[in-house]
């Protein structure tokens, strides 16, 4: 039988697939690798931290040029003494030169001595020093009448005014008084350039009331005057021996309702001194009236010598101030009224 040559072919290659198959055995297939283990993380460190940051030294600023080439001396400027009055009056003031006060030195302390200062009428004075200090300061008294008045004293190159305080003047006479001070050395470092006693009242300043009414009373006068003077008997209470029409009357007080105000003068004249002719100064306005007799000095008599506008709240002055004088005395004053109108 013949065979066709393709079935020969076939078998042929079926002998080759076993032959190479022979002697090998099958391989298992390979296992999956496992799955790494998982790590564990580590916490993250905390952040560090951070150092304070450096305080910043300040830079010293650089000094400023002076406004001056020189040191200057401002004599007390900035102290509190109080300022002087521009228009002060002149009228009763008493001054004391220097060529009426002697020096001497004694072992801790240098003496200043007057025993000459004369006064004309009885009442309270303010004392005011004018000097020179080359030392930084210096304890001081001053001594009237067994009233001692203290004060530190600073350098002053210029002339510098100081108040010590008040004295008061029992009656018309000549009077000594001594300033007592630290001793300064062989070269005398303090000089007293002049010494015053200026008038000062004897009471304290007036107040409003309530009702608006204002009430000044004698005793609370500056009397600018060399004869006239507040008279403190009980039954007098006054500004008395007016004899001089130079002589006047302040009263300074603050006003806390301005307004229109009466003003009544509360005075007393004896019989045959009737007659002069007065003025009443406030607030830039001026009222006048002529005395009448009340019968005596001490016989008070109210004035109702006019009404005036005060503007404005603050510090006031009433002033009486005499026009004329016909006979001995113009008049005695008790008190002034002031008296809200409406």
């Amino acid at each position: 039988m013949t065979r066709h040559p393709l079935s020969h072919a076939a078998g042929a290659f079926a002998l080759l697939l076993a032959l190479n198959s022979c002697g090998k055995q099958e391989q298992p297939a390979a296992a999956p690798a496992p799955a790494p283990a998982p790590v564990a993380e580590k916490p993250a460190a905390p952040a560090p931290t951070p150092a304070p940051a450096p305080v910043p030294v300040p830079v010293p600023a650089k000094p400023a040029e002076p406004m001056f080439a020189a040191p200057v001396d401002l004599n007390g400027f900035g102290s509190d003494e109080p300022a002087p009055r521009p228009d002060e009056p002149k009228r009763g003031v008493i001054v004391i030169d220097p060529k009426n006060i002697t020096h001497s030195s004694q072992q801790h302390w240098d003496q200043y001595d007057c025993t000459s200062f004369e006064a004309k009428r009885s009442g309270r004075y303010e004392v005011r020093v004018t000097y020179t200090l080359r030392t930084a300061t210096m304890g001081t008294q001053f001594r009237f009448a067994q009233q001692p008045l203290k004060k530190t004293l600073s350098a002053s190159s210029q002339p510098k005014r100081v108040v010590y305080g008040t004295v008061y003047v029992e009656k018309p006479m000549t009077y000594p008084f001594s300033l007592y001070a630290a001793a300064t050395g062989a070269e005398p470092g303090f000089e007293i350039h002049e010494v015053e006693f200026v008038p000062a009242p004897e009471g304290p300043a007036p107040v409003q009331a309530e009702d608006g009414s204002i009430v000044l009373e004698a005793g609370s006068a500056t009397t600018w005057s060399e004869n006239m003077r507040f008279e403190p008997k009980p039954e007098k209470n006054c500004l008395g021996f007016w004899t001089s029409e130079d002589d006047f009357a302040e009263w300074d007080f603050e006003v806390a309702k301005p307004g229109r105000y009466k003003v009544t003068v509360v005075h007393g004249c004896g019989t045959g001194n009737e007659g002069s002719e007065v003025a009443v100064k406030i607030a830039g306005q001026e009222l006048k009236f002529t005395v009448k007799d009340t019968g005596g000095f001490q016989k008070w008599s109210d004035a109702a010598v006019g009404e005036v506008e005060i503007k404005s709240a603050g510090k006031t002055r009433l002033v009486i101030d005499p026009v004329s004088k016909t006979k001995s005395a113009v008049l005695d004053v008790n008190k002034v009224v002031l008296t809200p109108v409406g």
